[in-house]
């Protein structure tokens, strides 16, 4: 008797560890239903009865994991609508099953104490490294007549104990002007930009007054050096686009990068650098995630049933027997008597009876939670690999017949395969492109290999935060009767059915799939990014070019309205039909090949100053020369001439300024001779950008340009 009693309760302790207890099959209904609470209370239930068993802690975890998301959910919700206290009580809850998640805290303490958002640090203007000292903090001064502008220049000198240096270029002119209600800096700034000239700080109390020249800015001009660490976005995705929005008419920024620690170095002046820091802090922001909560379930009913008569052979055998028949299966001819019918065997086909009839249920479940990052693809991949051989068949010998056979086996995934593609919204909304495949074995063919179904949906949804999407009717519905009995006897209606066997199959499969999408967290924004960045003035308008102009400023930049007039009347770009054209228009031709490209003008009135930037592609051509056109030798005895090459920024800056006060360039000619080299496959188009001209009255001067295009076979 013992021995009986202890084999049942091993075969009992097996049978309880092999399958689930009642606490986490209802815990299972509960958290499909999604009444974390309630599911909570069941998994924790398991996991004391059996605190040994991995998939009840998991469960437990995942569960408490989805009721913290959940509270997280709607505490933000009833915030956003005012309800403080609900509120609070839902950050509490949330806080209960992930105590470790410090923003859920931070979150709460912030509502509790009625403190708004932090907003993230403002980019301070970068200061210059030298202030001035001066002796008054305002300006009283006017002056109604037209004077000399150098003893406007020095009557500000020593109103303020600064002393002022004139560059040897430095053109006096008479002048008119109020700037009572000025400090010292903002007057020399709005004197230097109305007489198209700028200004550097020497020392705290020295200036230098200079005028506004290409060549003087290159040579004066204040740069700085900057590095900024990125966070978010890689320094190679946003150099160019730092360099796009930092060039300017005379030259183009020096930007450096460094991969392995993810920087952006920046060597310009002190508004651009501050420029370049906003800009940088609007781009480098964090990718908004969301979490997914898939509900796949596959439904799979098989229905088979078999009656009536089954033949076994379904054919009549006779084979001729004899004793005579030797062991090896031979006739001895000398007793062969085919008239005894004793030697003769018949066989008959065996009947079978068949009445049977099945029923089979399939259902798989799987509840994935995925989370993913925005614009990027998640994965979810469950199943089995299967082996499927392919056979090739090559010659034994070279030159021979393709008779040797080669198998190699090539796996195919068997299960549930989602790839989903979030992009999230500022609207609380997100967009999802789906696309699920559900695989499973139907079964073999020919050559027993083995048949592989699929269904496969591709979809682009857009959900709300929280909303689920039902997603269903993948539907197959299969039939198959197979009628089997004797020719001539089965279709003879009421004898045929005695006489034969149907078979029937009836197999249904649906797919069903429930979708939620939860944002975790969005792109952060604040009330400064949704403000413009106002570009400062161009480098010829500007005085110092150390900070970025206020709004103030470019709502009355001279800080005079309804003081002086003639003041923005110099400013007015009168029209002109000069031009910068680039010459031939068109280049086609084979890499490793030199050619030239001309850049003539066409003054029709004269021309004092002029500086210009060519652009181009530098992986297909690269500038390898520049030669001076017989412009630069009408310019005068001792004409300024700039050049600058930037093969990899795919850019170069031209300047040219005359040495005559009172005169410049008028007619046509040759500025320059551009000698490329074509360096690899592909399209190029050379243009001109940043072009800017000056009369000698030092108006500005209206020229049209064209651009040539390059194509390198």
């Amino acid at each position: 008797m013992k021995k009986p009693a202890f084999i049942c309760i091993i075969a009992l302790t097996f049978w309880s560890c092999a399958t689930f207890s009642q606490n986490y099959k209802l815990g299972s209904k509960e958290l499909i239903a999604k009444n974390w609470d309630k599911a909570i209370e069941y998994y924790e239930k398991a996991a004391l009865e059996n605190p040994k068993n991995s998939v009840y802690r998991l469960a437990l975890l995942r569960a408490k994991m989805s009721a913290s998301l959940a509270y997280l959910v709607r505490a933000r919700s009833l915030s956003v609508e005012g309800r403080k206290e609900e509120a609070l009580h839902a950050y509490k809850r949330a806080l209960a099953y992930d105590p470790s998640n410090r923003r859920i805290a931070e979150e709460a303490r912030r509502l509790a104490e009625g403190k708004p958002e932090e907003k993230e640090p403002e980019i301070t203007s970068i200061e210059p490294p030298i202030k001035l000292k001066t002796a008054r903090d305002k300006i009283d001064l006017k002056f109604p007549q037209e004077i000399s502008l150098r003893s406007i220049f020095g009557a500000l000198g020593k109103y303020s104990e600064i002393n002022l240096i004139f560059d040897e270029s430095f053109r006096d002119l008479p002048f008119s002007i109020d700037l009572s209600g000025l400090n010292f800096e903002q007057a020399v700034n709005t004197l230097c930009m109305a007489t198209k000239n700028f200004f550097r700080i020497i020392d705290d109390k020295t200036i230098l007054i200079i005028p506004d020249l290409p060549q003087n800015r290159m040579k004066y001009e204040l740069v700085g050096v900057k590095t900024f660490y990125l966070s978010n976005i890689t320094a190679q995705d946003i150099q160019q686009h730092i360099m796009q929005q930092l060039r300017s008419r005379t030259k183009v920024p020096t930007v450096s990068i460094n991969k392995e620690l993810n920087s952006i170095t920046i060597r310009d002046t002190p508004d651009k650098l501050e420029l370049a820091g906003k800009l940088i802090r609007i781009w480098d922001k964090p990718k908004g995630e969301v979490i997914v909560d898939l509900e796949i379930m596959e439904v799979s009913r098989q229905k088979i049933r078999k009656l009536g008569l089954d033949l076994s052979s379904r054919s009549i055998g006779l084979q001729y027997n004899d004793e005579s028949v030797s062991k090896s299966g031979f006739f001895d001819l000398s007793g062969l008597d085919f008239s005894k019918i004793g030697n003769y065997q018949i066989a008959f086909p065996s009947a079978l009876l068949d009445f049977l009839e099945s029923e089979a249920d399939t259902k798989i479940i799987a509840q994935p939670r995925l989370r993913g990052v925005h614009g990027e693809k998640m994965e979810y991949i469950v199943g089995d690999e299967i082996p499927i051989p392919r056979t090739t068949f090559s010659p034994i010998a070279a030159g021979g017949v393709s008779s040797q056979p080669i198998t190699n086996f090539e796996y195919k995934n068997v299960g549930i395969e989602v790839y989903i593609t979030p992009t999230i919204h500022f609207e609380d909304e997100v967009t999802l492109e789906i696309e699920l495949k559900v695989k499973a074995l139907g079964g073999s063919g020919f050559g027993d290999l083995p048949i592989i179904t699929t269904r496969e949906v591709k979809n682009i949804i857009r959900l709300k935060d929280g909303e689920t999407n039902l997603l269903a009717g993948l539907l197959k519905d299969e039939e198959r009767k197979t009628l089997k009995g004797l020719a001539g006897i089965k279709s003879i209606p009421l004898l045929g059915s005695l006489f034969s066997n149907t078979d029937q199959t009836i197999q249904q499969t649906d797919v069903v799939l429930t979708i939620t999408p939860h944002i975790i967290r969005k792109i952060p924004l604040s009330k400064e990014d949704s403000k413009p960045l106002w570009i400062p003035l161009e480098d010829s308008l500007s005085g110092r070019g150390v900070r970025q102009a206020a709004a103030s400023d470019y709502a009355d930049p001279l800080g005079m309205t309804g003081k002086t007039t003639d003041i923005a009347q110099q400013r007015q770009v009168e029209p002109g039909v000069s031009r910068v054209t680039l010459n031939p228009p068109r280049y086609e031709g084979p890499k490793n090949r030199n050619f030239r490209i001309n850049v003539n003008l066409s003054a029709r009135e004269e021309i004092q100053n002029m500086s210009l930037n060519v652009t181009f592609n530098s992986q297909v051509i690269q500038l390898a020369e520049i030669i001076k056109g017989n412009v630069i030798q009408r310019l005068g005895e001792k004409p300024s001439f700039l050049e600058d090459i930037n093969n990899p920024g795919g850019t170069c800056t031209i300047g040219l300024s005359t040495d005559q006060i009172d005169s410049g360039f008028k007619g046509t000619g040759r500025i320059v001779t551009l000698v490329f080299k074509t360096v690899g496959s592909g399209e190029s188009v050379i243009s001109i950008t940043g072009l800017s001209a000056h009369s000698p009255s030092g108006d500005p001067v209206h020229l049209e340009t064209n651009e040539s295009r390059i194509r390198v076979r």
